[in-house]
């Protein structure tokens, strides 16, 4: 009884199917062909996640790819968890917490190399930004590894960063190289 119990819930959240008609997307259940954001074709694969009130719409997403060069910006930023690799550098954001212009942050770092130490400089390779060039400045008191550690090979650390911002940190991204002018790897704080 357990086991199912257990498996339940993945059920109800990951309902997969397919679309049996053309049908138009919109961007809430009233039907209104000015809210329309999309079509789907038939044998489109979506996931559904809800009913609405009138039982006559599912909430629904659905995974969809466009080219590079229609995007603003082409990065794509990860929350924390997600393990991400730039040049010898793994990353994974373990937490980040926000205090009204301080923002504190505990990053594993990994060097992947297996012959070359990495200096990691959180100075040098970790950059936070806020929406509108808000820039967090790494506070060199406060934190652990905030300075220079040499990483050994297939060895990692846990950084304990403290940034400072001049206003009110929104939209706070993490910017993370394995090397000055190297790779780039980046995580959505989550504010």
């Amino acid at each position: 009884m357990k086991i199912y119990l257990f498996l339940l819930p993945l059920f109800l959240f990951s309902q997969e199917t397919e679309t049996i008609n053309k049908t138009n997307i919109y961007s809430s259940p009233s039907k209104s062909s000015d809210e329309t954001i999309g079509e789907l074709y038939p044998g489109a694969t979506i996931i559904k996640l809800k009913k609405d009130a009138s039982g006559k719409f599912i909430k629904a997403t659905v995974d969809f790819y466009i080219p590079i060069e229609s995007l603003a910006e082409s990065r794509v930023s990860h929350l924390a968890g997600v393990d991400q690799v730039a040049d010898y550098a793994n990353y994974n954001l373990i937490k980040a917490t926000k205090k009204n212009k301080r923002i504190s942050i505990s990053l594993r770092v990994r060097n992947t190399h297996q012959t070359k130490s990495l200096d990691f400089s959180a100075m040098v390779l970790l950059k936070v930004v806020g929406k509108g060039e808000n820039k967090g400045e790494l506070n060199p008191f406060e934190g652990k590894y905030q300075d220079l550690a040499i990483i050994q090979p297939n060895s990692s650390i846990v950084a304990e960063l403290v940034y400072n911002f001049k206003s009110t940190p929104e939209n706070v991204e993490l910017i993370c190289t394995g090397k000055l002018k190297g790779e780039s790897v980046y995580y959505n704080l989550g504010f």
